[in-house]
């Protein structure tokens, strides 16, 4: 298939999800090495963080945007094991009641007393079934959901870490998890659409699981001005930071979400990702492929290595122009 045949159709497949957003917010100061909670009253110009023409979500675990008319994507992460069903009932009205896209990151945690315990035969246990009541339950609620919705399931996989179990540099068991996962959620969600979300590392290729279980892929993107001065020499922005993540996911022609942004550090440095993010219409160059970006609005709730602590995404809806 051409390639401009590719682009318009992943344009149009979003488009009919979601509708367009124009909206534009300014940003507070916040240190780039202390990770505080963000101020009401310290701001950016506002015409510096508009997203435009490109789909704009939000996590928003402690409802701060809620009232927003503007974001059209909602997400929420759940763990497959213990499911937080009121709070996926209050998220799935709310997104309901503005007309927004429900995007749920289900988390497959392992049954162990310690969540992260028993990676090694995790995959294993969900191809025996073990794992078949959680799928039911999960994709179940979801698929009361009456309005649009996307699963993304077992995030950033590509990179062994102690955080996920899924994470295990197993890439064959991952993708017959993910498959498996897939196939008994169409028969319970069929609306569903599924997101293949990779942290962008360049091990992710391996993790692909094939164009008939990939409906849309989506790349982590993080800015922390201290880690880019320690790391490069000086700030980065958008652009410099998601390039090579994107280069590595182009190439297999899905219409592609930074399902989690999170920026973090001087006002300059801020205003200079929003600036850039503003300029980038969908569809076009340099990132023809992008047509979605939600924020991660909250800290993080990790500590990142080498004493960068736990960086504080969180604004404001008038930061993000919500």
């Amino acid at each position: 298939m051409p390639r401009a045949t590719i682009l318009a159709l992943c344009l149009i497949f979003l488009q009919l999800a979601l509708p367009a957003v124009s909206a534009a917010g300014p940003a507070p100061d916040i240190d780039t090495r202390e990770t505080t909670s963000i101020g009401p009253n310290r701001s950016i110009d506002r015409a510096t963080a508009t997203f435009r023409s490109l789909l704009l979500g939000v996590y928003d675990p402690h409802d701060q945007l809620q009232d927003s008319d503007r974001s059209r994507i909602e997400h929420v992460f759940v763990y497959w094991q213990a499911v937080d069903e009121p709070m996926l009932r209050a998220k799935m009205r709310l997104a309901e009641m503005k007309g927004r896209t429900l995007m749920v990151t289900v988390e497959p945690y392992t049954k162990a007393a310690n969540w992260r315990d028993g990676g090694d035969h995790l995959f294993a246990d969900i191809m025996s079934g073990r794992f078949d009541r959680q799928i039911a339950a999960v994709c179940s609620a979801v698929a009361s959901y009456q309005g649009g919705y996307w699963i993304r399931w077992g995030h950033e996989m590509e990179q062994p870490t102690d955080r996920y179990p899924w994470a295990r540099g197993d890439a064959h068991g991952y993708i017959a998890a993910y498959r498996y996962f897939v196939d008994a959620c169409r028969k319970i969600a069929p609306r569903a659409q599924f997101v293949w979300s990779p942290k962008g590392e360049r091990e992710l290729a391996a993790y692909y699981p094939g164009d008939d279980y990939v409906d849309l892929i989506g790349v982590s993107v993080w800015g922390l001005e201290k880690w880019d001065r320690e790391r490069y020499g000086k700030p980065r922005g958008f652009a410099k930071t998601f390039d090579q993540k994107y280069r590595r996911v182009e190439k297999f022609g899905k219409p592609i979400i930074v399902a989690e942004l999170g920026v973090a550090g001087r006002k300059a440095y801020r205003q200079n990702w929003m600036s850039e993010i503003s300029a980038l219409p969908a569809g076009s160059s340099p990132f023809p492929l992008l047509a979605g970006i939600v924020y991660f609005n909250d800290k993080e709730p990790y500590h990142w290595p080498g004493g960068y602590g736990s960086p504080d995404w969180r604004m404001t809806a008038s930061d993000l122009g919500l």
